[in-house]
């Protein structure tokens, strides 16, 4: 029996879970796997602000300790995990160097230990980096190539690599997901409801637009803000709706009553049949900031998204194409945003032609199929 731990993004985001579950039901009986975790983390929220219950965890934890430091606007981790890795026959981290302990586990090498990444290859929310920046990125290369796999999250990714020097039978395609086929499960069971729901969420007659994700930055909602007020000297008849965590601070920007009045900020919902509800009700999934997983459970709720080409977009951008999407020149303003949401707002058959090719566009990603690359992956490493 061969040991595997998985040590990722320096714990386990809510939208994990239903990974590492559907691992553990699939992998073989050749081996099994631990995940690191800080229990404190249910509670501190150090990495992730969405509620997190270990008890629907069906998988073994590596319980560590994390010491964190700041220092300017970044923050480095220290996990105590280092020392135990050493009992197991392939450690899996995360491709980056900000948590310490990752790039320590190269030493188990020594003793015939395997090491592998997973992640994006490269830090892609920054376009134009510092020297230290460049040298980090530097770092995180070197250490690939030195590595004996890696999990990247998309073909792209794998790309990436093999331009960088990393050997092609060395990397394996995740087709990084969510559990998709839960989400499409909530929405037909919520969809019959369709019209009920918008009248209880008190947006019947309305075109509604969604944002889900976390209010940082690089999602650029003052951006989207200053669309949706543009949209609103358009036309009366639209409603916006904002889910996640941070949102507040948003609000109280220079709009004015009669946009705010046309505002439902939610805050945190996790909950799927609290969420399902909310995405029936929308129309559009309006997302201009850097696309990550966000936009695929919004496409499994039949929901094309809007969104604004930009380098600094995570690997799934990939999953977004004519088919499921509006993606608009990097160029684009608010105005032009707005624009383009009057363009198919006005235009019913457009909308509902493109709202009808989403689901078929994306239903083959998997987290069964994630599971099996990632058990792929592994056995190859261990010559299984």
């Amino acid at each position: 029996m061969k040991n595997i731990l998985i040590a990722h993004q320096s714990t386990i985001p809510h939208y994990r879970i239903a990974f590492y579950n559907a691992l553990e039901r699939l992998r073989p009986t050749t081996w099994c796997f631990d995940v690191v975790f800080d229990p404190s983390e249910a509670s501190i929220k150090r990495f992730f602000k969405e509620p997190l219950d270990p008890q629907v965890f069906e998988f073994s934890i590596l319980s560590t300790k994390t010491f964190t430091v700041r220092l300017g606007s970044k923050m480095f981790s220290y996990q105590t995990f280092w020392a135990k890795a050493a009992r197991y026959d392939l450690v899996v981290v995360e491709n980056a160097v900000n948590n310490l302990t990752y790039p320590l586990c190269h030493f188990h090498q020594l003793w015939g230990k395997r090491i592998a990444y997973w992640g994006h290859g490269k830090d892609r929310s920054i376009e134009d980096l510092s020297w230290f920046k460049a040298i980090s990125e530097r770092l995180k290369l070197i250490l690939t190539r030195r590595a004996d796999g890696f999990f990247a999250y998309t073909q792209g990714v794998k790309n990436y690599l093999e331009q960088n020097g990393v050997p092609a039978q060395k990397i394996f395609v995740l087709n990084n997901t969510i559990d998709i086929a839960e989400q499409r499960d909530i929405f037909v069971r919520f969809n019959l409801r369709r019209t009920e729901l918008k009248e209880e969420l008190g947006v019947q007659g309305k075109k509604v637009l969604l944002f889900v994700g976390r209010f940082t930055s690089n999602k650029r909602i003052d951006f989207l803000l200053q669309a949706f007020a543009t949209l609103c000297d358009m036309r009366s008849d639209v409603h916006l709706f904002l889910v996640g965590s941070g949102g507040e601070s948003y609000l109280h920007q220079k709009l004015n009553q009669a946009v705010l009045d046309k505002i439902t900020y939610f805050g945190t919902v996790i909950d799927p049949e609290k969420l399902a509800p909310i995405y029936i009700a929308s129309d559009i999934f309006a997302f201009p900031g850097s696309v990550g997983l966000g936009p695929l459970q919004a496409l499994c709720y039949d929901l094309p998204v809007m969104t604004v080409d930009s380098p600094t977009h995570m690997p799934e951008i990939e999953y977004l194409s004519p088919q499921n999407s509006i993606i608009l020149s990097s160029s684009t303003t608010p105005e032009e945003f707005a624009c383009m949401l009057q363009e198919f707002f006005s235009d019913t058959a457009r909308l509902t032609s493109l709202r009808a090719t989403t689901w078929p566009s994306i239903q083959h990603l998997t987290i069964e199929g994630m599971a099996q690359n990632f058990i792929e992956g592994v056995n190859t490493m261990l010559d299984l």
